[in-house]
């Protein structure tokens, strides 16, 4: 239910917790049992300003990212380090819409309701 009609999926791990590394790898298998087919994977390992502490190479991060085709990349959250980036990189991989898609008659159109008159009771 998470993934239905999901173009992208971003799994970030902690950089600073190997754990959340083998966490990931779940995630992933769980996306690519229950997700749509042609979903753009993004590998993101978070924190990567804590570097001096880190529990997960990033060697070995990548070359899972790799392993199963997913867009990988290092950020940290806390100082804005590729998080742009990160986004950028899936939206260039997410296949345009095509004109039915655009077209399509699943729109309704917003409008303002009438204010509603008060009625007293009695």
């Amino acid at each position: 239910m998470y993934y239905r009609g999901s173009a992208a999926a971003v799994i970030v791990y902690d950089i600073t917790k190997l754990e959340s590394f083998q966490t990931l790898k779940k995630w992933v298998k769980e996306l690519k049992e229950h997700g749509p087919e042609d979903i753009v994977v993004a590998i993101a390992g978070n924190k990567n300003d804590l570097g001096d502490i880190r529990e997960v190479p990033m060697k070995e991060a990548k070359e899972f990212a790799e392993s199963i085709a997913a867009i990988f990349i290092e950020t940290s959250a806390r100082n804005a380090v590729n998080v742009e980036e990160l986004f950028q990189k899936i939206s260039k991989q997410i296949p345009p819409l095509q004109n039915a898609e655009v077209e399509s008659n699943d729109s309704f159109k917003l409008t303002r309701q009438p204010n509603p008159t008060t009625r007293r009771c009695c």
